[in-house]
């Protein structure tokens, strides 16, 4: 099933899913339909790219934090995948 999502900038690593969403549901990106690699609950995000162990994770345009490991797009991205340093002092 399509899912609606949100990207505000064209360099988000990330989309914002605007539904519950479902492991093989899908989104619109603009490389073209993503089939999600896990269940992502309303307003959680979504890595629209592929990135490797530490690559930076852009939403809004901003990086908001890391990926620990090397990840897949279609993959939910959280605090269990991301590290968080913003605002840590």
């Amino acid at each position: 099933m399509l899912r609606r999502s949100l990207q505000i900038s064209p360099a988000d690593s990330v989309k914002t899913v605007l539904e519950d969403s479902f492991r093989g549901d899908t989104i619109d990106t603009p490389d073209g339909p993503l089939t999600l690699l896990d269940d992502v609950e309303f307003a959680h995000k979504v890595l629209i790219k592929d990135l490797h162990a530490g690559d930076p994770v852009i939403k809004y345009g901003e990086e908001i934090g890391r990926v620990k490991a090397d990840t897949p797009r279609g993959t939910w991205i959280h605090t269990h995948n991301m590290s968080c340093e913003r605002g840590r002092r």
